[in-house]
């Protein structure tokens, strides 16, 4: 079971080690951009985006919840003394990664920052 949880732990990292670098590339190239985009081109990239954004969000939500249940889980273990107390809170303190709530919140703040520089500043003019 500890093995299980290490995993869903790491592919909570790896949903955001992917969405980070994802977001700040798209931003990266909206503002190298020497043209405004036309409507078409922004709609597209922004149809793209959400979708992306959902799988991220989806993916996410279902490893955190897998991470929790993992640890309750582990919890049991340790009241029928499969664990030592020691051995359990060094596991749960290196599993647990804090309010995950709060980090979707953040994932949405982001996505919808980058939809308006998709949809609103992606169609300005740029100016140097």
């Amino acid at each position: 079971m500890l093995d299980l949880a290490q995993q869903a732990h790491g592919q909570i990292i790896d949903f955001w080690k992917f969405f980070v670098p994802s977001a700040l590339v798209l931003l990266g190239w909206i503002f190298s951009r020497k043209e405004p985009w036309p409507l078409t081109q922004r709609v597209a990239v922004a149809i793209a985006y959400i979708g992306f954004a959902v799988f991220n969000v989806l993916g996410l939500v279902g490893s955190y919840e897998l991470l929790g249940t993992l640890v309750d889980e582990l919890e049991k273990s340790k009241a029928m003394g499969d664990l030592t107390e020691g051995a359990f809170t060094a596991v749960v303190s290196r599993l647990d990664m804090g309010e995950w709530r709060l980090g979707i919140a953040f994932h949405f703040v982001v996505d919808l920052i980058v939809l308006y520089f998709i949809l609103v500043w992606a169609g300005r003019k740029h100016t140097p």
